[in-house]
């Protein structure tokens, strides 16, 4: 096991535990890093697999943040969406023993807390056997984990199990803070029988529901550095500032009008079919619309498929490309990351949901925030093949500017762009909400506590009547996660 960089030895140490994938490593490292950067004296380790350690290790980030590893015990990144269930399983369990043995080497300060990947039960039984304050990062939105916590209604009023094809059109209109949303629009690991950073104001109403409803604390902490790095990357989009070395793609980017290329990215790890890609490759070529596209497979043969009028490529700085005056649209398989990441760069997006959260997530940016359009009522997948004239038809018309359709998506980003300009603005809520949760840990610390039972300062930390509560509420929802890797 890799050992941290040497560090000053601040008088509070936190070891966090991410999930290891993109959509859940980022947000983590968000969070360390705007902790780092509010409070010097709080040292942080990030625990991750070897493989993920050389992905990041070189990286920069805040002198009080270091990284760990533990074994390759799951399967690699490259290969992780081909088995997305046996994945999840490996994770559940073949990580929590290697993580408490790197928790007694002796180079690595004890820690006085542990934040953990929201998605890992596991973690709160490691913290328990050490009497060790937890807190869980729900990188998800507020409306996904609403509906994991009250997944005890979907029981009760007849709606799990359910099957997609008798009845997804039925409403669910009795989830506290929710909107009605179907059945065929719920998580797909819901679905199947088998599973926070998040921007406030646009879930408000389902983060006081949830407020209401939970024992413990829940602070709404979102992605800071993506919200100040895309106002850097769009300021600077309009100048000339790349080198010999810059990536051809930002090149080409910088030859097109304003607004005509359409970003077409399905995620880091989702595999789309290949009879699916086809159709993707005629459809855009059809279009007669520009084109950046993420494909890692196959990259030649479509791009030979699609002809001259765009590029494909196998990777992509996505905020960077998102925030470039050329880029019209996003083609999104809505990850809550690319989703945010949208809406901070003001683009409007054409979902194509494949599976987990990216269903709701799709809900939210077509009907509730009506910033896009869907490509199809159902997710992309083999048994709902999208074909090549209907996508042509639908991009064609998604890139058309100047429809009066098209100008309200740009008309409601700008709108939810204010929103984020509130939140993120010195005193806003994010400040408020990173300030309040560093506050909660340091309360918690084993160094000097005040019992939730009226207890005093100074005693060491114990699992008292606090953190049974908050495990009991959290694996209310982690037991529909555990529950399906272990069907799977």
């Amino acid at each position: 096991m890799a050992s941290p960089e040497n560090n000053p030895n601040p008088s509070f140490h936190v070891v966090t535990m991410p999930y290891p994938g993109h959509g859940h490593i980022n947000p983590m490292l968000n969070l360390c890093k705007a902790m780092a950067e509010r409070r010097s004296d709080i040292l942080i380790t990030i625990v991750v697999t070897e493989e993920w350690l050389g992905l990041i290790d070189s990286m920069s980030k805040p002198p009080n943040i270091s990284f760990a590893s533990i074994p390759n015990v799951v399967p690699s990144e490259r290969v992780h969406g081909d088995d997305i269930y046996g994945f999840g399983r490996a994770v559940m369990t073949k990580m929590e023993e290697p993580f408490e043995r790197l928790l007694d080497e002796p180079w690595l300060q004890p820690p006085d807390f542990i934040i953990s990947d929201g998605v890992m039960p596991w973690a709160a039984e490691v913290a328990g056997r050490r009497n060790i304050p937890l807190a869980y990062l729900w990188v998800m939105s507020a409306s996904v984990y609403a509906l994991f916590y009250h997944f005890d209604l979907l029981v009760q009023k007849g709606h799990f199990p359910f099957d997609i094809s008798a009845n997804g059109d039925a409403i669910v209109d009795y989830i506290p803070g929710l909107s009605p949303i179907r059945l065929s629009d719920l998580p797909s690991i819901i679905r199947d029988h088998e599973i926070t950073p998040m921007y406030l104001k646009l879930e408000s109403h389902v983060f006081e529901a949830l407020k209401q409803n939970s024992a413990f604390s829940i602070y709404n902490i979102g992605p800071a550095s993506l919200y100040f790095k895309a106002k850097d990357f769009m300021i600077n989009s309009t100048i000339s500032t790349y080198t010999d070395n810059t990536d051809d793609y930002m090149k080409w980017l910088d030859l097109q009008p304003p607004g005509s290329v359409l970003y077409v990215s399905l995620g880091s790890f989702l595999h789309v079919s290949k009879a699916q890609m086809d159709e993707i490759a005629i459809g855009l070529h059809k279009s007669g619309v520009r084109f950046l596209w993420v494909a890692q497979r196959d990259m030649s043969r479509l791009q030979e498929m699609c002809g001259k009028r765009g590029r494909v490529v196998e990777w992509c700085d996505q905020l960077r490309v998102l925030c470039h005056a050329s880029v019209g649209g996003f083609w999104s398989h809505c990850g809550w990351n690319s989703t945010k990441e949208a809406v901070v760069a003001g683009v409007p997006v054409l979902a194509s949901p494949i599976l987990m959260d990216q269903l709701p997530n799709a809900k939210a940016v077509v009907e509730n925030w009506r910033i896009g359009w869907r490509i199809s009522k159902r997710e992309l997948n083999e048994e709902n093949l999208v074909k090549g004239g209907e996508i042509a038809n639908i991009v064609e018309r998604f890139m058309n500017l100047d429809s009066p359709k098209r100008k309200e998506l740009t008309r409601n980003l700008r709108e939810l762009q204010k929103i984020c300009d509130g939140e993120f603005a010195i005193g806003g809520s994010f400040e408020t909400n990173v300030d309040g949760f560093v506050r909660s840990i340091l309360q918690h610390s084993s160094h000097e506590i005040k019992n939730v039972t009226g207890g005093g300062k100074g005693r060491k930390w114990g699992k008292n009547n606090w953190q049974a509560k908050k495990e009991e509420e959290m694996s209310k929802t982690l037991r529909v996660v555990h529950e399906c890797f272990r069907r799977s």
